[in-house]
């Protein structure tokens, strides 16, 4: 219950605090792309890596369990962890622009799971975000997290890390 109600207070922040819209920033589908993300300081094995590809700022702030039906990415792949380094391979993707989040899911449950104490709120999972962005009491901005996926091969590089290291810079 408790987790339910910690992702009720950070929808309710984010919302005041982010504009938000379900129409895709893609006005034109672009050509077939194959995109590469290269998932780096992958410490572990345990769990599954959660990639999740979104074209709407909506979507992208929902921060819904990737197992909810009522979750929507344009494009989303669950991998098994490879240390140092998990390259995933999203085939036939339109060139376009795009925010790239991915979790480290320790414990497979289809979610980034949040501290109670001492930081309410704050992610307990590593994860990232495309151009690594961050921000210290939310996800941060979709149009700061857009990058630009261009046909017929782009190569994304992005690093898991907590967000206690992201902000003590450890």
């Amino acid at each position: 219950m408790h987790k339910k109600a910690v992702a009720l207070v950070a929808t309710v922040l984010l919302s005041a605090c982010q504009s938000t819209s379900s129409q895709s920033v893609n006005t034109l589908i672009g050509e077939p792309t194959r995109l590469v993300v290269k998932i780096s300081n992958v410490d572990s094995e345990q769990g599954q890596l959660l990639v999740m590809v979104y074209d709407n700022s909506a979507d992208y702030h929902a921060d819904l369990n990737i197992n909810d039906p009522q979750a929507n990415f344009f494009a989303k792949k669950i991998v098994p962890p490879q240390n140092p380094f998990t390259p995933v391979v999203f085939d036939n993707l339109p060139a376009g622009r795009y925010a790239i989040n991915v979790i480290h899911d320790k414990d497979s449950d289809g979610e980034l799971d949040r501290m109670v104490f001492p930081f309410l709120g704050m992610p307990s999972e590593p994860y990232a975000l495309s151009n690594n962005i961050y921000n210290h009491f939310s996800k941060g901005d979709f149009d700061d997290a857009l990058v630009e996926i261009r046909s017929p091969s782009h190569q994304i590089e992005l690093s898991l890390s907590t967000h206690l290291s992201k902000v003590t810079g450890l």
